[in-house]
């Protein structure tokens, strides 16, 4: 990959504020079960796990390693984030994020929760990122049988995916919804003029861009809503204005869709306290974090995370002053 391609692949994740400036190295997600596709052979990522009557397949849009910046965590040192990564049997000098976008099966209907980077950052990062499309093919579905996809806020690897690489609609025929809190404040001009960085204004940009695309017929949800068959709304802001995550129940079974609650579980989940640098609102994130996670411990409910690795799925327990992830067990049958 070209020098350029890489440096606009990184920007355009929700990483750009600190890496966006990084010649950095990246990597293919891991193989799972399916047909061949995405970059350099590698296999597509889906995993199935029944939540009740409901299926949910996480389907894997890519991972990007880059080097560490030393203001990825905002509050504490760059020593104490390496000795973090080095308890967690991770590398110090370097942060790798996953995205994984889910797709659920309610009630005869077909849901897709967030969108992964789109078809333009596929071609532009040589399938590095943007891997949702090709991957959601591989499980079986076409992006024209979707319902219904829903949001859990305006970063790049969230949206990107909501439209094609020549700018037209990538679901057709599907409903689209957002929180509400979060389209006002990435559509209003007086936020825009106070951006105050480069990555702000490219964000600002980038969502008006795909919104404009998508049109009128956009649905605002707010909280405490259900927005799908078994899914309701929740507020979780902080990483950014009207973050929302999304619970999701059948019968006895439920799981948390959390979004970018944390971005990266070694460091945001083990010290909640912790304060990432793409948290617009750092102090409210954190309070959205513990009230969530203290929720996910009392419940001993199933958690999905946007940037867990794969399959991103995992129950917390509770480690001194913060929690520990326990990933799902790797089953390869359906």
């Amino acid at each position: 990959m070209s020098d350029f391609s890489r440096r606009a692949f990184l920007a355009g994740t929700a990483t750009a504020t600190i890496a966006a400036t990084a010649s950095g190295t990246v990597s293919y997600a891991a193989a799972s079960d399916g047909a061949s596709a995405g970059a350099k052979g590698t296999m597509p990522g889906i995993y199935r796990q029944n939540i009740g009557e409901i299926e949910l397949l996480s389907i894997t849009d890519g991972a990007n390693s880059f080097p560490r910046r030393d203001n990825f965590v905002s509050n504490r040192s760059a020593d104490d984030v390496a000795k973090a990564l080095q308890e967690a049997f991770l590398p110090t000098d370097q942060i790798t994020l996953t995205f994984t976008p889910v797709v659920l099966k309610s009630s005869g209907k077909l849901i897709v929760i967030d969108t992964g980077l789109g078809e333009a950052a596929f071609k532009q990062s040589s399938g590095v990122g943007g891997q949702f499309h090709t991957n959601l093919a591989a499980a079986g579905y076409d992006a024209g049988s979707v319902d219904r996809v829903l949001i859990t806020h305006f970063h790049a690897d969230h949206i990107g995916g909501l439209v094609t690489a020549d700018g037209k609609p990538a679901f057709p025929k599907s409903e689209i919804w957002v929180p509400a809190a979060e389209y006002a404040f990435w559509m209003d001009s007086g936020n825009r003029a106070r951006a105050s960085s480069e990555a702000m204004v490219a964000n600002f940009e980038r969502a008006r861009r795909i919104f404009g695309i998508l049109g009128d017929g956009v649905r605002k949800f707010d909280a405490d809503t259900e927005v799908a068959p078994g899914v309701t709304s929740m507020a979780t802001p902080g990483h950014t204005p009207g973050h929302s995550s999304f619970v999701i129940a059948s019968g006895t079974d439920k799981l948390i869709v959390q979004g970018d609650v944390t971005t990266h579980p070694a460091l945001f989940i083990r010290h909640p306290g912790w304060h990432g640098a793409t948290d617009m609102d750092p102090v409210t994130a954190e309070r959205s974090r513990r009230m969530l996670y203290d929720r996910v411990v009392a419940e001993r409910i199933l958690l999905q995370g946007f940037h867990f690795p794969f399959p991103a799925l995992g129950h917390l327990t509770r480690e001194d002053d913060g929690y520990r992830l326990a990933p799902v067990m790797w089953n390869p049958a359906p």
